[in-house]
């Protein structure tokens, strides 16, 4: 079975996950709990671009 391939570049995915998640955290619907999850996720994407730029 062939495996897909992502042709972004690994900054591209990270930023592409940031938006994504940023998007969700301005949402009004969510529990505070998934407020959290979301802002961790930012906070882990955030250190993996730092770590890319390093």
């Amino acid at each position: 079975m062939p495996v897909p391939t992502d042709l972004r570049s690994p900054r591209q995915r990270i930023a592409d996950q940031l938006a994504a998640a940023n998007r969700q955290l301005i949402q009004q619907t969510l529990s505070r709990p998934q407020r959290r999850a979301i802002a961790d996720r930012i906070h882990d994407l955030t250190e993996q671009a730092r770590r890319l730029d390093a």
